[in-house]
């Protein structure tokens, strides 16, 4: 019989890291509906939908004049109540002497002191009031407390809104979280990778076209007892804003690395009634069989836990014909063999 022309090679050993997949969802830092604390008609809009605001920046502004009426209106009741208890003090200093030659009596003097704490405890209120309606004509100018990108509004400017009602949204954009839910297995791991600040692991959309990767930043203080998983968050960076907040990611989370790990092309693999087995050629060239427990891909392609030797010579293509015992040539050398055989027969032909 012929030998087999089969392809080997060595099988690699490396430091393979462990990564299990998770889906997971992009989501804001920070996320703030932008509500009224006053009722009113929007006078102006400073922004426009999806516009990138700033922390600061002024996003609308209600009407002002009934509120500035309101602050003139206080201003005018504390001048009154001043003005109540400076007559009051001076009845108090004016009387005072009296009193004290019994020149009018004790209750009526009383009655003078009781006025003037009213007169002061008035003033308080008034003031209170002055501050209520100076801060209710502050919130008519409505900053956008975060730098983020701003929604589409829901009120224009020309429209009425109460206190009950959201404006806009502003999220923050850089950076993101992704949040997952990994199982409960994996909490040492993360917790480790979240004390180290390791930022290797990797958030990407599906399709490949985006991929950050960033330091676990939360870990929920509980598992969830129906799916033994735990809530779980990364921060990724978005400084070029290419991602949303919302989108379906994949999150590849590195939870464990095989030191000096022996990998072979997966394609060295057959399966015979679910066991898996690789070909390998001896010192005399002749294939065996073996079986073989795999572990996690990595490296050259598959990890082999057990079964193989850092020193075999794997087979990776033309197992098809193999049987034990096969003897077994290097594809290079069974068409240098080829070769040879033709030349030789067009030299005969030739004489």
């Amino acid at each position: 019989m012929p030998p087999s022309p089969v392809r080997t090679v060595k099988p690699t050993v490396s430091d393979v890291p462990i990564h299990r997949e998770y889906p997971g969802m992009t989501m804001s830092v920070r996320t703030v509906d932008i509500i009224p604390r006053v009722s009113g008609w929007i006078d102006t809009q400073g922004f426009t939908n999806g516009q990138a605001v700033s922390e600061g920046q002024m996003l609308y502004v209600i009407d002002p004049r009934p509120y500035r009426v309101m602050v003139e209106k206080a201003k005018a009741d504390v001048a009154v109540v001043e003005a109540e208890l400076k007559n009051a003090s001076d009845k108090v200093v004016r009387n005072r002497p009296l009193v004290e030659v019994s020149a009018i009596s004790q209750e009526a003097f009383d009655q003078m002191l009781a006025n003037q704490r009213t007169a002061e405890a008035n003033l308080d209120a008034r003031h209170a009031a002055l501050d209520d309606a100076n801060l209710n004509l502050s919130f008519t100018r409505i900053a956008s407390p975060v730098t983020g990108q701003a929604s589409a509004t829901n009120k224009y400017a020309g429209t009425s809104v109460t206190p009950q009602e959201t404006l806009v949204t502003v999220r923050q954009m850089d950076p993101l979280w992704v949040e997952f839910e990994p199982t409960d297995s994996d909490i040492p791991a993360l917790r480790r990778m979240q004390l180290a600040g390791d930022g290797t692991t990797q958030a990407s959309l599906p399709s490949g076209t985006w991929q950050r990767s960033g330091k676990v930043v939360f870990i929920d203080n509980s598992v969830n007892r129906d799916t033994s998983t735990i809530r779980t968050r990364i921060e990724v960076p978005n400084t070029d804003l290419v991602m949303a907040p919302g989108a379906y990611v994949t999150v590849k989370l590195q939870v464990d690395e095989l030191k000096n790990a022996v990998s072979i092309p997966e394609n060295a693999l057959t399966y015979q009634t679910a066991a898996a087995t690789v070909w390998v050629v001896d010192a005399e060239g002749k294939a065996h069989q073996k079986v073989v427990t795999t572990g996690p891909r990595g490296g050259a392609g598959i990890v082999i836990a057990d079964g193989l030797g850092a020193d075999e010579t794997v087979v990776i293509e033309g197992m098809q014909k193999l049987r034990d015992g096969t003897q077994t040539v290097p594809p290079e050398v069974m068409l240098q063999a080829v070769e040879a055989k033709i030349e030789k027969r067009m030299g005969k032909a030739a004489e």
